[in-house]
């Protein structure tokens, strides 16, 4: 029998997060949650404990990759043959784990990474599905009923990874520590033959930044109104991505032209200009010069104003704790006062 587990990453969750991590325990056969906030969540090893499940505290060490490879790891050594990733944000369709795992059951022993079409439900459309021959990109026609299709990018949320994947590929770049983690596991699958499917019968909705729709003159523009240290990040790993990868894949070279589109949605539609090119600019610079890990460690004091930023705004309405702290601000920063 393929035992296929799922693994939930936590950062301050709410009641309804925890609920759909206790949810999905009778859908898979091993569940892993992994809460990485900076310190343990007592309401949450309450909620899961009394439901069964599996919690491992990791405390945010090395960000989103250090989650993924400490709870992969976990289920691995456990026996499971293939994990599903889940952040605290997405629901699995229904009929997600009998489909992934009769995908699995056929591909047993081989090493591949498999995941949902992704319905964006901030920009109520689906994220285009990417093919490349490394040189370039092209966007796939996809069709529900169509069997599994080979792409070249997941997002790591509903990302199935088969145990002889893991082997072969390796733990997450815990470096990178949060944005693009994702697209560097992809790129290294590329390199080193491991295929990548999308599965079109199987739609995720997530919800990926805090788009917003702006009219300018005849055009409409959509901005994702991260806040700077996210943009930092983004630059960071985009430049470092096509450092580490262009020359054998020019394609890595693409987040890179996200990052100036960035750079243009922010000059023309986003509040607080000044910090979030700043941001960008350090992040440019740090990624080109290879200083890599969490903010707290390559940029203290960019580190410390968001800090104080995420103080004052619990302080003035604390409801928003889950909003306002992120994995991705830095270790010991994140621990006085939120990735998507």
């Amino acid at each position: 029998m393929t035992i296929l587990g799922a693994l939930i990453i936590l950062f301050h969750p709410s009641e309804e997060q925890l609920a759909r991590a206790v949810a999905m325990r009778s859908a898979c056969d091993r569940l892993l949650v992994v809460d990485n906030s900076p310190l343990p969540d007592a309401r949450a090893a309450m909620m899961l404990g009394e439901a069964g499940v599996a919690l491992l505290h990791h405390g945010n060490r090395n960000g989103i990759a250090g989650a993924f490879n400490c709870g992969l790891s976990a289920l691995f050594d456990a026996g499971a043959d293939a994990v599903a990733l889940f952040d605290q944000d997405s629901e699995a369709p229904d009929a997600y784990f009998a489909v992934m795992r009769d995908r699995c059951k056929s591909m047993s022993g081989r090493a591949f990474l498999a995941g949902p079409r992704i319905f964006d439900e901030n920009d109520q459309r689906f994220l285009p599905e990417l093919a490349t021959s490394g040189l370039a990109v092209e966007r796939l026609s996809i069709h529900a009923d169509a069997a599994m299709q080979r792409c070249a990018f997941l997002i790591s949320s509903g990302c199935v990874i088969s145990r002889e994947a893991f082997a072969r590929l390796g733990r997450f770049d815990e470096a990178l520590f949060i944005d693009h983690v994702d697209t560097e596991y992809c790129l290294r699958a590329l390199l080193r033959n491991v295929p990548v499917y999308v599965v079109p019968s199987l739609v995720l909705l997530h919800r990926i930044g805090s788009r917003r729709r702006h009219k300018l003159g005849s055009l409409e523009l959509t901005t994702m109104n991260h806040p700077g240290f996210r943009r930092y990040y983004s630059a960071r790993n985009a430049m470092q991505l096509a450092l580490q990868y262009g020359m054998r894949l020019p394609v890595a070279i693409v987040p890179n032209v996200l990052t100036l589109w960035q750079i243009v949605q922010i000059a023309l539609l986003e509040k607080d200009k000044l910090a979030k090119l700043s941001a960008i600019t350090l992040g440019l610079f740090d990624g080109f010069f290879g200083r890599m890990g969490p903010l707290e460690r390559t940029r203290p004091r960019l580190a410390a104003k968001v800090a104080r930023a995420a103080r004052w705004a619990n302080a003035a309405d604390p409801a928003r704790l889950g909003e306002i702290n992120t994995p991705a601000a830095g270790e010991r920063a994140m621990h006085r006062p939120r990735h998507s």
